[in-house]
């Protein structure tokens, strides 16, 4: 990779850490459903252009619509709530990775090879291992619900192996789209003060919607696929487990959360399987 490309890897990295702050500071205003359905409002704006219909995929992308923008950050925002704060939720989310792998044996058919097994195995021991932190305890029913949204976002991921001819960013336009009344929906149903939240501007809030909204989707998911357009995804790959990394470090630097050994060693675990079960991922896909 040229030094321009590592920057702006390293960059999107940044922002899908930062991300998770942004979220909390987001919610703190925001109801989480609100919240999300406000996110999907301006992502279906600003990608509008990419709304155009594909023959044949859009039962697929309705699909991917509820498990991933619906279901999954229902599951993760109000985790994220719930929890209070950032380390364990970014560490969690990676979860990811593993839920992936297992519905791809179950679905799909793959075969896994033995060190694919062993970063499974790694992975979810490293989760084992940070709920037994007691700053973790603190935040288990928020874990838990991330460790849902996780396994809805591996269901859409699979989905998405599926769909043909929707690219990333019509992806993203589409999901805006058809998730956008659903969540509006949900919040008048489940929560109440969504009148005094959108007429009372609260500048940390609002900024932390429009960094999700834009940043977050639009740039770093655009900056990344225009790096997978450049480089294999097994190159890729390692800049891809940074972000969890930003978050922790965002989490202790803005929020003063307690890192300790077992939080350190978990998570080193988790994401260590996680680096196993994507090189092998990567390295497959190269050479089929």
């Amino acid at each position: 990779m040229t030094l321009p490309h590592i920057g702006l890897a390293l960059l999107i990295n940044v922002i899908w850490g930062f991300a998770f702050v942004a979220a909390k500071e987001g919610i703190a205003h925001y109801s989480p459903l609100l919240f999300t359905a406000l996110r999907f409002l301006l992502v279906a704006v600003f990608l509008a252009f990419y709304l155009k219909p594909v023959k044949g995929s859009m039962k697929t992308v309705a699909a991917i619509a509820v498990l991933v923008g619906i279901i999954h950050f229902s599951f993760l925002y109000f985790g994220l709530f719930v929890a209070g704060g950032v380390s364990a939720v970014a560490i969690t989310i990676q979860l990811v990775a593993p839920f992936s792998l297992i519905m791809a044996v179950i679905f799909l058919k793959e075969t896994v090879g033995w060190r694919r097994i062993v970063g499974l195995l790694m992975a979810f021991g490293g989760v084992m291992v940070l709920g037994f932190d007691p700053a973790v305890l603190d935040q288990i029913n928020g874990v838990v619900l991330v460790a849902m949204a996780a396994f809805c976002m591996a269901g859409g991921i699979i989905l998405m192996r599926l769909v043909q001819g929707v690219g990333t960013m019509a992806m993203q336009a589409w999901i805006g789209l058809i998730s956008f009344p659903v969540m509006l929906a949900l919040s008048f149903i489940f929560e109440q003060g969504q009148y005094e939240a959108i007429t009372t501007f609260e500048l940390r809030s609002f900024a932390a919607l429009i960094f999700t909204a834009v940043v977050t989707t639009i740039v770093a998911h655009g900056g990344w696929y225009y790096l997978l357009q450049k480089y294999p995804v097994a190159v890729l790959t390692p800049y891809g487990l940074l972000a969890p990394v930003f978050g922790v470090g965002f989490g202790v630097f803005l929020y003063d959360e307690p890192i300790s050994w077992k939080f350190i060693m978990g998570g080193a675990l988790t994401l260590a399987g996680v680096f196993v079960i994507n090189i092998r991922t990567a390295k497959k896909s190269v050479t089929a």
